[in-house]
């Protein structure tokens, strides 16, 4: 029996099959396959009812499943153990974040980490929301920074900030300057917007369905630079999270920004989560930078329309 095996196993078992395993663990599933039907040949008993409507484990595979869990615990606890033997808090800390938070929020936090724990060696893995949540669970990193996830049993979820969504504009747009506007004057207006595969763009489009209007986006895409490019270039107005357009708006010293957030009742907001294992036990530096992101969550605000940036 090896590890990869049971890590194989696991993976089968909570997401119920194999084709989803497969984007879980990066394996094709004919390896999937392969390993757990060397690991079946080990045990000399079958670990999966395999029917045509989908498979599901056997009284060994349920018994197996509990102890397999405990083995993966253990081995986390291990590798942390051996970690902590560094001096202070040296040791790398792996991120996972979404392109957002990691443009716009994580690099002030990493700077505060460097300042205060110069040992510590960050990396950070920046992909969508969903493959983020993957990663972690496959212990790809220490710990996810993503907007609205999904709950998940398996993961111990906590809020850093919520932050709101804001409609903005272009210098040449007509709501340029204005406090606010009604959802009917929303009609008609080009969009640019995040794809409904964005947890971000999914919650700008269920906002907008809530109130009634139906818009036009002219282009729809992953990236928020590319949205916020779109925007400054008056090819269309979006929602977009105020973190990406803090150093934009119009404010002192700075009274004509090249965007402008316009007010729209009843406000918009998302939530930036910290996701890890339920039972992660994090190393001293994992330990300190999730204090950091605690600390830089508490203090951050998005400037407004005539705050000081």
């Amino acid at each position: 029996m090896e590890l990869r095996q049971l890590e194989c196993f696991v993976a089968v078992v909570e997401e119920g099959g194999f084709n989803r395993a497969t984007t879980r663990l990066h394996m094709t599933q004919p390896a999937i396959s392969y390993q757990i039907k060397l690991l079946e040949a080990d045990l000399c008993i079958p670990l999966f009812y395999r029917r045509s409507r989908g498979i599901t484990p056997t009284e060994a595979g349920r018994v197996l499943y509990k102890h397999a869990q405990l083995i993966q615990s253990s081995v986390r606890k291990a590798e942390q153990a051996l970690e902590r033997l560094s001096d202070g808090v040296a040791g790398e800390v792996r991120i996972g974040t979404v392109n957002s938070v990691g443009i716009y929020f994580l690099p002030e936090v990493l700077h505060a980490m460097r300042i205060q724990q110069p040992s510590a060696r960050p990396t950070v893995l920046y992909r969508n929301s969903h493959e983020i949540v993957d990663a972690l669970l496959a212990n790809q990193v220490d710990l996810a920074l993503v907007a609205n996830p999904q709950p998940d049993r398996r993961l111990q979820l906590e809020t850093i900030l919520e932050e709101r969504i804001s409609l903005v504009c272009g210098r040449n747009h007509p709501f340029y300057g204005r406090q606010r506007v009604e959802p009917t004057e929303l009609k008609g207006q080009p969009f640019a917007g995040l794809t409904v595969e964005n947890p971000t763009g999914q919650l700008v489009r269920d906002y907008l369905a809530k109130l009634g209007v139906t818009v036009d986006f002219v282009v729809s895409t992953d990236n928020v630079e590319t949205i916020r490019e779109m925007v400054e270039a008056d090819l269309g107005i979006a929602f977009l999270p105020d973190m990406v357009t803090a150093r934009g708006v119009p404010c002192e010293g700075y009274p004509l920004g090249p965007f402008s957030r316009v007010q729209v009742d009843p406000p918009l907001t998302r939530r930036i989560v910290l996701a890890t294992w339920k039972q992660f036990e994090p190393t001293p530096a994992v330990s300190a930078f999730m204090d950091a992101l605690r600390e830089h969550g508490a203090n951050w605000r998005g400037c407004s329309d005539s705050e000081e940036c």
